[in-house]
């Protein structure tokens, strides 16, 4: 009969062989079970990993442009109520700026 002997050193060994062991065989399962997923059940592919197709890619895309256009028409809009309230700042600065200072 062979003894072993347990030392710090083989229980390092023990713990650092399974938990690569572990890591190993649960990304194994990991990418065979999406890939299975994919194959089998593309609807269950993306609740898994958030995957979708391209038609649902480009109804995303064609619902950002749109946003964007609304936003880009709303520009001109923002720029002359910036001008209008810088406006109103430079009156009211020189309204509170004492005679006395003024040049």
């Amino acid at each position: 009969m062979k003894q072993i002997k347990i030392t710090g050193r083989t229980l390092v060994k023990i713990a650092f062989l399974s938990i690569s062991v572990f890591l190993i065989f649960g990304i194994g399962i990991h990418f065979l079970g999406f890939r299975v997923a994919i194959r089998f059940s593309p609807e269950m592919t993306k609740e898994m990993g958030g995957v979708i197709t391209r038609k649902e890619m480009d109804e995303i895309e064609i619902h950002y442009r749109k946003n964007l256009e609304a936003l880009q028409k709303q520009i001109p809009l923002i720029e002359s109520k910036i001008g209008e309230l810088k406006n109103l700042k430079d009156q009211f600065s020189e309204l509170s700026t004492p005679t006395t200072t003024k040049k």
